[in-house]
């Protein structure tokens, strides 16, 4: 008993009537310890333990100093040290237990939860689904998701490679099952989207990207690396695709040899049976009312990449001998971008 505040409740309790079992099931003590505390005058008190693998004040001093040059120290190179420099006696985890206390605390970027209004934005990504049977054969599954990001309505349209072409393609279908095209579509630094990075760590977008985000009206737009919350709506999709529609698929009649097509079938069922109709946790509103809503504002995609859709032509990367180069600032300007081979740039320098 080392509280002095639960001595007191015991004493003041006890005085109103409260019995010894009484109080022992309301605080989930003894009734022997109960007994004890309440013949007591004042709140009993334990002598400190010894502590043989405490850190002497020249021990913790070399700690404190070698994490002040260097945060991410191993703990184990610290307790070689120890023992060889200072004769630490105490076993390793003794030591973790020390350390815990004297290391720095990791400082992280704040999370934002950021919502957007409707036809802002749409978060895009493939999810790696490992191996499954398309076509009477096992090959490695993927799937494009797309979601939007103010009613969460998402689309999903299975491939078996994530190449450029396949990457545009799929989401081009994905977007076409949402109803249309948001202001921007945001991806992570995937290859198909990106090609590199600035010195400064801007994303250099690939031309085939930004040609096919030309076309179809929306603004291309990459997140931070190693930061996957920036696309968490999407994040949070392609878990649910891994941990509820591929168990789901699990419960359905399926056809006998499986195609990309019926893939594509099942989890449009899936979401209008599943996702469309749930409350989402952080907007508190039905996903399908809100997606109802939401698709009055999105823009159509154009006749013509529908129709090369069709033809299951995919989107073609423009075709080019040589590395282009596209001024991004001009394309975010709306003015005219002309493209031109790298051989000339070296001519004029």
């Amino acid at each position: 008993m080392k509280s002095g505040a639960i001595w007191m409740e015991l004493h003041a309790l006890h005085k109103h009537g409260w019995t010894i079992s009484a109080l022992a099931r309301e605080f989930g003590l003894n009734w022997r310890t109960v007994k004890r505390e309440l013949e007591s005058g004042e709140p009993r008190r334990y002598s400190e333990r010894a502590k043989p693998t405490a850190l002497t004040e020249a021990q913790q001093a070399h700690v404190e100093r070698r994490l002040a040059v260097c945060p991410a120290l191993r703990g184990t190179d610290l307790y070689g040290e120890l023992t060889k420099a200072y004769e630490y006696t105490g076993s390793y985890p003794a030591f973790a237990r020390h350390l815990r206390t004297l290391r720095p605390a990791e400082v992280r970027d704040p999370e934002i939860r950021f919502e957007t209004d409707p036809g802002v934005q749409t978060q895009a990504d493939w999810a790696i689904l490992g191996s499954w049977p398309v076509d009477g054969e096992s090959v490695e599954l993927s799937a494009m998701v797309a979601i939007l990001g103010c009613s969460r309505a998402p689309a999903i349209r299975f491939a078996t490679d994530r190449t450029r072409a396949t990457s545009l393609e799929r989401l081009t279908r994905c977007l076409d099952d949402l109803g249309g095209v948001t202001r921007e579509v945001l991806t992570d630094r995937d290859p198909a989207f990106c090609v590199g990075a600035t010195g400064n760590g801007q994303a250099i977008l690939a031309p085939a990207w930004v040609e096919h985000c030309a076309t179809l009206g929306v603004v291309p737009k990459a997140c931070r690396p190693y930061r996957a919350q920036t696309k968490g709506k999407v994040e949070r999709m392609v878990r649910e695709v891994k941990e509820s529609l591929l168990p789901w698929l699990s419960g359905q009649v399926l056809p006998p040899q499986l195609t990309l097509a019926d893939y594509d079938d099942l989890a449009r069922r899936w979401v209008g049976e599943i996702v469309l109709p749930r409350r989402h946790r952080t907007t508190a509103r039905i996903v399908g009312d809100a997606w109802a809503e939401e698709k009055e504002v999105l823009r159509p995609i154009p006749a013509r990449v529908l129709s090369r859709l069709a033809g299951d032509d995919g989107i073609p990367t423009p075709p080019c001998s040589l590395p282009t180069v596209i001024d991004l600032e001009q394309r975010r300007r709306g003015e005219h971008v002309e493209i031109r081979d790298l051989a000339e740039y070296e001519v004029a320098l």
